[in-house]
């Protein structure tokens, strides 16, 4: 046998030999792994269907966050409140733009972003964040049950589309610091 000192017996250095000889086997086992890369679809983009070709194509651009409040957008008047650019009616939860908002695509952002912005207000998990955000802030609608809603959706539009805001002519008021910068941070 071998010791751990001896060398083992060297190796034919031709295929020729004379008699029959033994020489050390060695047995490799390989183990293959295979790994699946899971494939990962990209998500179709939203498609929109409101009536309006305009109001469709900028629904898909509009940041996430503003879908969440679970909006429907619908293009035409306000059923509860007609003949404005836009509307909000928290009950079922429906955004309503009008033919007055597609006098030019500022106005047209600025009028969806601040209806969806009252949904986020109002439905979503942000609301006390966003109401907090307007505290101390003017009246925009004095007396009016509204007023918090109408400044927090002026603010979402200022912070998210601020040249489309103002370029509109239709807000309520300006948003200026510190609401501006509160509304930014409630909105994440």
């Amino acid at each position: 046998g071998y010791s751990p000192t001896a060398a083992p017996p060297a190796r034919p250095r031709s295929s020729v030999h004379s008699g029959p000889s033994v020489l050390p086997t060695t047995t490799t086992t390989t183990t293959t792994t295979t790994t699946t890369i899971p494939v990962i679809a990209a998500a179709e983009p939203a498609r929109f269907s409101t009536g309006d070709a305009q109001l469709d194509a900028l629904l898909p651009t509009l940041p996430p966050v503003l879908w969440e409040g679970g909006a429907h957008v619908h293009f035409g008047y306000n059923p509860i409140d007609c003949c404005h650019a836009g509307g909000y009616n928290p009950e079922p939860n429906d955004v309503w733009v009008s033919e007055r908002a597609l006098r030019s695509g500022a106005a047209l952002t600025y009028v969806t972003v601040h209806e969806l912005a009252h949904s986020v207000h109002l439905r979503s998990g942000r609301a006390g964040a966003l109401t907090a955000a307007v505290a101390g802030a003017p009246a925009v609608r004095p007396g009016s049950p509204w007023d918090d809603s109408e400044k927090v959706a002026d603010c979402v539009a200022w912070v998210l589309y601020p040249e489309a805001t103002a370029a509109s002519g239709l807000t309520y008021w300006n948003c200026p610091d510190p609401w501006r910068t509160q509304v930014r941070v409630a909105l994440g």
